[in-house]
């Protein structure tokens, strides 16, 4: 069966490959504002337990691919009411 992203309607999920590059084109970006590695992985084991990651990849609140979504510094997760990546005091 052809999976189809209920957010932006690709007919296909995408690749490692594509995510790969995605990350990598984005991190190679002049003026673009990273996080540091252990910021970045902090946020992304947050994605990967929230029930609105879908395929393992895209956030289904805001269609974004959550790898990509986690090393910009001025990213944010769109989880409703409050940021779950919002660190606790």
């Amino acid at each position: 069966m052809e999976q189809k992203c209920k957010r932006c309607g690709l007919k296909t999920a995408l690749s490692e490959a594509d995510i790969e590059k995605m990350v990598e084109q984005v991190t190679s970006m002049r003026g673009v504002r990273l996080v540091a590695e252990e910021e970045y992985e902090r946020r992304l084991s947050i994605c990967k337990s929230c029930d609105k990651l879908e395929y393992g990849s895209t956030c289904m609140l805001c269609g974004c691919v959550v790898r990509v979504r986690a090393y910009l510094a001025d990213g944010r997760c769109p989880y409703p009411k409050r940021s779950k990546w919002i660190m606790e005091k």
